[in-house]
């Protein structure tokens, strides 16, 4: 079954692996080491953007429980779009630290081909 499954770690809930890429598509929260971690006070509003787009969770540690939407469960939608949006956002970082780098001639010859592209 495809849910995100929030752990409860002392006054924190971490997510892994693939429910990583769910939470960072909706809240941009770090991905380190195949894990995001947010604190307790943010577990509303997980809870309500998990729910406002039907993905099933589980809470695992907490006396809450998870919810269930059979067959409305858009939970590997939002991995695949959250994969999507995680790797483009690694290669605009990727560029961008390149830029930083770039002597002043060569940014030049960058930004106007940008420029050109976007004028297409």
């Amino acid at each position: 079954m495809n849910k995100i499954k929030l752990r409860k770690s002392g006054t924190f809930y971490n997510v892994y692996d693939d429910d990583c890429y769910i939470l960072y598509f909706f809240f941009h929260y770090q991905i380190k080491k195949q894990k995001i971690g947010f604190p307790k006070s943010a577990l509303a509003k997980v809870l309500n953007k998990l729910e406002e787009n039907k993905i099933d969770y589980e809470i695992i540690g907490d006396l809450e429980e998870g919810k269930q939407f059979k067959k409305l469960n858009r939970y590997l939608k939002y991995v695949r779009l959250g994969k999507e949006k995680y790797n483009q956002d690694l290669k605009y970082q990727n560029i961008m630290e390149k830029l930083e780098q770039a002597d002043d001639f060569k940014l030049e010859k960058i930004l106007k081909q940008i420029e050109d592209l976007l004028d297409e």
